[in-house]
């Protein structure tokens, strides 16, 4: 587990934490979201992440050198 990672128990993530989590820009997180490719939620008006989902959207992508 990434030291990104760790700093966040597994509690649902804002959209800011979730693009730390990931290491991407808030924008590229947004992009994947509206795009359909990366599980959310909706909680009334709110995005949030679920850690879980974005530890196997990443183990989905990576790739072999």
């Amino acid at each position: 587990m990434s030291q990104a990672q760790s700093q966040f128990p597994d509690r649902l993530l804002s959209q800011r934490e979730a693009a730390q989590f990931l290491g991407v820009s808030s924008r590229y997180l947004w992009t994947l979201r509206v795009q359909g490719k990366l599980p959310y939620l909706r909680i009334g008006n709110r995005i949030k992440y679920r850690p879980e989902d974005l530890r196997k959207w990443a183990a989905e992508r990576v790739q072999n050198a």
